[in-house]
């Protein structure tokens, strides 16, 4: 009678113990699918922000080089009246030019795309698996700014503009200080809201006056000017970027848009210090 009911106890048991030992082991593999998960969107949020670093990169190749087209584009207008058939024939290779300029920022959208969806789905993915679990890390100065240039690349200027505002608030004194402020600027730029465009080129030369985009903003704060109808502060600005940036693309594009208004560039030493 005692081996059989030993045998009986024995079989309890081991039913009681075999769902809570499957159910550990279904926990251990979902932890590692978890894990391994994660390590997946380390991976590719490592390589998605050295992408976006190369196509920064990039799109600000093609950004001067559109510059270089426009500058071209307005002095073949300025020629417009001594040589008709030249003009033409040079304006429809600046057109070229642009055509092509346009279609590498296509092109680069499109990458920044691709990965935004590839890290999202992962991430989502991740999220669903272990969302009560799962802490997010700080974000770091590269990523909050490589976001927020990645949103102005798509259009979306107010999430750019909270971005680039958001860095300059938390990391005010790095190397793309002024240039995050610059792109506040851009954003209201691009959006036809130039007297707020003015305001924030204005930050940028009074907090970073001797940063790599200076001469940028001084010749876009001219452009916002101008669009405002306000010329006297516009051609002086535009004016002092070629006084103080003689050789940057920026005074190139001053000097552009100065002569298709038939505004004299040249400005005296005196006048130009007195600014």
């Amino acid at each position: 009678m005692f081996r059989p009911n030993a045998f009986a106890l024995i079989g309890i048991l081991f039913l009681t113990i075999l769902p809570a030992s499957a159910a550990k082991k279904e926990i251990i593999r979902l932890q590692a699918d978890v894990s391994i998960l994660q390590q997946q969107v380390r991976e590719l949020k490592k390589a998605f922000d050295s992408e976006i670093a190369v196509l920064r990169v990039l799109v600000e190749k093609l950004y001067d080089q559109s510059g270089r087209v426009q500058v071209s584009l307005e002095q073949a207008k300025s020629f417009n009246q001594q040589n008709q058939a030249t003009v033409g024939a040079k304006v429809e290779s600046m057109d070229t030019q642009f055509s092509v300029v346009n279609t590498g920022i296509d092109m680069v959208m499109e990458r920044i795309n691709k990965l935004s969806i590839q890290l999202a789905e992962t991430k989502t993915h991740v999220e669903s698996l272990d969302a009560p679990s799962r802490a997010t890390g700080p974000v770091t100065p590269e990523e909050l700014y490589n976001s927020a240039y990645g949103d102005f690349i798509k259009g979306s200027y107010d999430l750019a503009r909270q971005g680039f505002q958001e860095y300059v608030n938390h990391y005010p004194d790095t190397e793309l200080s002024d240039n995050a402020l610059y792109w506040v600027g851009e954003t209201f730029y691009v959006d036809r809201k130039f007297d707020k465009a003015v305001d924030a080129f204005d930050r940028v030369i009074q907090l970073y006056p001797k940063g790599d985009k200076a001469a940028a903003t001084i010749l876009k704060k001219g452009f916002s000017y101008l669009e405002l109808k306000n010329n006297k502060a516009g051609i002086k600005e535009l004016r002092w970027v070629i006084r103080k940036y003689p050789s940057s693309n920026s005074a190139k594009l001053a000097k552009a848009r100065l002569k298709s208004m038939g505004v004299t560039v040249a400005v005296s030493r005196r006048r130009a210090s007195s600014r």
